[in-house]
């Protein structure tokens, strides 16, 4: 019985033996198909075909310059074929229209606000506030940064008592925006000190009131501090008390009219430590003889309390008005150092004007604006103060109301005041709640 070698002839033989190899080799030699047929030269019978038999033999192609060499197949196929399963180094494409897709595949897009946001479910605003992330964040380090500036600013002025310094600092500052947040710094950090610094703070209030702070930034300062008044009892025991001489002291000083005590007690919760404090701010100023004990609550620490300044304007008003110099008159106005209280002396001036029927007064305060001695802020604010108290004055001198209008009128072709002054929006603006001397 012939075997089944008898099918093959001698170079057949050969050439599957080397095929076997061939292919024991692959499974264990990381060298590449081409170079171990390098190794192993295939024999081309003579009837010029290539041999086909073996495992090898299947995978060997003749290139046109006549060497065999092994296709890369791996079971990837070729031009126009799917590719091997596990394929994902070409760019593939996903039919959404295909019975299997699968929306997993997809790649990952934050499409959920945008789908939402169009079929109603979400408000537009949320798209916008996730996008100004980043700007909150820049934003509060804004705020840290100003904080850690303005606390450096208060220690330097509790010591040196520099009130055009540290009104020089919050200009430069140029942050404007944050004005109640220096006011919640400064009470607060004056309530861990002593009565110095708080007289201190008080005063600052008074000159930084109309020349760079408005009502608005000082009615939210105490807002602020009020809300937090619970916190500030942790680490200050008499905080609420404290707190309620301080905005008493402000209604008495007119940095805030009794108005603005309804308008921060309207924004706080009814029953909470800041409402009690207000409360308390507003039985301290209907007592009997309220603004003398409350003027000088803290001992006017200063030197300088804003009583015995009102009594040296006074002073050198009359010396003026009875034959002094304009100059001499200034330089004392000039040496009281309290430039944020210059309203009093227009104040004063204009009543005395009316009572002594000399205007005299009015060439004082014009030397004084044209020296810059007197701002423009601070002739309006002295203005304002006389205008509300006119029913009054009308009580002393019958043609009260005539004489601010000449006045008044006068200041404004000057250039004292503003042609608006006499408008009521100006006058609501500008209105003082002066308590009763």
């Amino acid at each position: 019985m012939a075997s089944s070698e008898g099918f093959l002839t001698h170079e057949q033989r050969e050439m599957l033996k080397i095929a076997s190899q061939n292919s024991e080799i692959l499974s264990s030699s990381p060298k590449s198909p081409t170079s171990l047929l390098s190794d192993h030269q295939l024999k081309v019978p003579a009837g010029g075909k290539a041999p086909t038999a073996g495992i090898a033999v299947r995978h060997v192609r003749r290139s046109h310059s006549g060497k065999f060499v092994r296709v890369k197949k791996d079971g990837a196929g070729g031009k126009g074929t799917w590719g091997k399963l596990l394929d994902v180094d070409g760019e593939s494409h996903i039919d959404r229209n295909d019975p299997n897709y699968d929306s997993g595949e997809e790649p990952y897009q934050l499409v959920g606000s945008t789908i939402s946001i169009s079929e109603g479910w979400l408000d537009g605003s949320f798209i916008k506030s996730s996008g100004e992330g980043g700007e909150l964040q820049d934003n509060k380090e804004k705020v840290r940064r100003y904080k850690e500036e303005v606390v450096t600013i208060i220690h330097e002025y509790f010591l040196s008592d520099d009130i055009p310094e540290l009104i020089h600092s919050l200009e430069d500052l140029g942050a404007h925006e944050f004005n109640s947040i220096f006011l919640k710094k400064l009470i607060t950090l004056a309530m861990d000190r002593k009565n110095r610094e708080k007289e201190m703070a008080s005063i600052l209030l008074s000159a930084l009131h109309i020349e760079i702070f408005s009502t608005e930034d000082i009615v939210n300062g105490f807002v602020m501090l009020l809300e937090s008044a619970e916190d500030t009892a942790l680490d200050i025991l008499d905080a609420s008390n404290e707190l309620a001489l301080f905005l008493a002291r402000a209604v008495i000083d007119d940095v805030l009219a009794p108005l603005n005590l309804e308008e921060i007690g309207s924004r706080l919760p009814p029953n909470c430590s800041g409402s009690e404090t207000v409360h308390m701010a507003r039985s301290l100023i209907a007592a009997r003889h309220a603004g003398e004990r409350i003027l000088r609550c803290w001992g006017g620490g200063t030197g300088w309390a804003v009583e015995d300044a009102k009594d040296k304007i006074m002073k050198l008003l009359e010396e003026y008005e009875s034959g002094g110099v304009v100059a001499e008159a200034c330089q004392c106005i000039r040496d009281l150092g309290m430039p944020f209280f210059n309203h009093e002396v227009v104040k004063k001036a204009l009543v005395m004007a009316m009572e002594k029927k000399n205007d005299q007064m009015l060439d004082l305060l014009q030397e004084c604006f044209s020296e810059g001695l007197i701002t423009i802020n601070q002739m309006t604010k002295g203005f304002t103060r006389v205008k509300d108290g006119l029913d009054d004055l009308a009580l002393d001198i019958p043609n009260a109301k005539e004489k601010f209008n000449f006045y008044m009128e006068y200041a404004q072709k000057k250039g004292w005041l503003l042609p608006s002054f006499g408008s009521s929006a100006a006058a609501d603006a500008l209105s003082i709640s002066v308590p009763a001397s």
